[in-house]
């Protein structure tokens, strides 16, 4: 007997191909299916699909997960690394990694995946100058603008290393 499909949301940066490859080899009845969500459209998500990784702030829980008004369980995975994007000449480049005081020597760059518990990034004179997503603000970083703060995950997944260098 075959069950309805489960529907895995996923936001960029998690990678689940590996928990597919186990689910179908463990659950055979069961297809999985592997939705793509972008980062903005969570909240809509929360509701659409079976399971959902998602990505909070450190130390945050997801929305709707909270013990006084639960509408939904939530399962800690695990604490994703921050990481320093710049443009590949950068100086900060040929760092292995990098330290609060390092962040001194560039402009941070202020994006919607900008967690209001790292360090603060220079705001845009404009709001409407600030970058939509990820993609937008390392087509920035690329440009020497300046550096930019995200989940190492999603900093991976969307850098391009000719133009940019990752810095745990």
């Amino acid at each position: 007997m075959e069950l309805p499909t489960l529907q895995l949301g996923f936001v960029r940066g998690v990678a689940p191909s590996k928990w597919a490859e186990r689910w179908a080899r463990a659950v055979r009845e069961q297809p999985l299916e592997l939705v793509p969500v972008d980062l903005h459209e969570v909240e809509n998500a929360r509701t659409e699909f079976d399971v959902l990784l998602e990505r909070v702030a450190p130390g945050a829980i997801p929305a709707g997960s909270e013990a006084a008004a639960r509408t939904r369980h939530a399962m800690h995975l695990y604490n994703e690394t921050i990481a320093l994007v710049v443009p590949a000449d950068h100086e900060l480049a040929k760092l292995g990694e990098i330290d609060l005081e390092d962040l001194s020597l560039l402009t941070l760059l202020a994006h919607p995946d900008h967690f209001a518990e790292w360090p603060e990034p220079q705001e845009w004179k404009d709001p409407s100058w600030t970058p939509r997503n990820a993609k937008a603000t390392l087509e920035l970083v690329a440009t020497g603008l300046g550096g930019a703060l995200m989940a190492q995950p999603l900093a991976r997944h969307l850098s391009n290393k000719r133009v940019h260098a990752v810095i745990p």
